[in-house]
């Protein structure tokens, strides 16, 4: 949570071109004011913000291990307008409701290759994220289990 914007800024950097970051709404929280160093350093990074309006891994780990309990995932949790946030910091931005904007989010996204983007997709609250690591186990016991062979065939 948080690795995904600072990673970004690193490999856009080091490869000098154009780089999709995807975070959740909570982990771009941890380091937002890092946009700045985007803007700063004209960085073409194509920022994809999923907001499901929660903490959302968070979420549903404490509905996993402790019943449900969900003090400060999504009860008490706030985020500020994603869309507003980019335009503030001089960064063309654009809020995918529904499905049928995907095409022209894209195309957005995409029309200035070498400019940074801010793209906010909103999700449900309740959109699940699988398969995930088990707590305590290793990558064969994902949950939900998966087909795992370790690239033995």
């Amino acid at each position: 949570m948080g690795f995904a914007l600072p990673a970004g800024i690193g490999a856009s950097i080091a490869c000098g071109g154009p780089v999709v970051v995807l975070a959740g709404d909570g982990g771009i929280q941890c380091n937002i004011q890092e946009i700045q160093t985007v803007v700063r350093n004209k960085l073409p990074l194509k920022i994809v913000i999923f907001d499901n309006g929660s903490l959302g891994m968070v979420f549903h780990f404490q509905k996993s291990y402790f019943d449900g309990r969900c003090p400060g995932t999504f009860l008490g949790y706030d985020a500020p307008d994603f869309e507003a946030l980019g335009r503030a910091y001089g960064i063309e931005s654009f809020v995918l409701e529904k499905e049928s904007l995907a095409e022209e989010a894209l195309h957005r996204l995409w029309k200035e290759p070498c400019k940074p983007f801010l793209l906010v997709v909103k999700v449900s609250r309740h959109t699940g994220v699988a398969p995930k690591m088990a707590f305590g186990k290793g990558l064969d016991q994902m949950d939900p289990q998966r087909n795992y062979s370790g690239g033995k065939e």
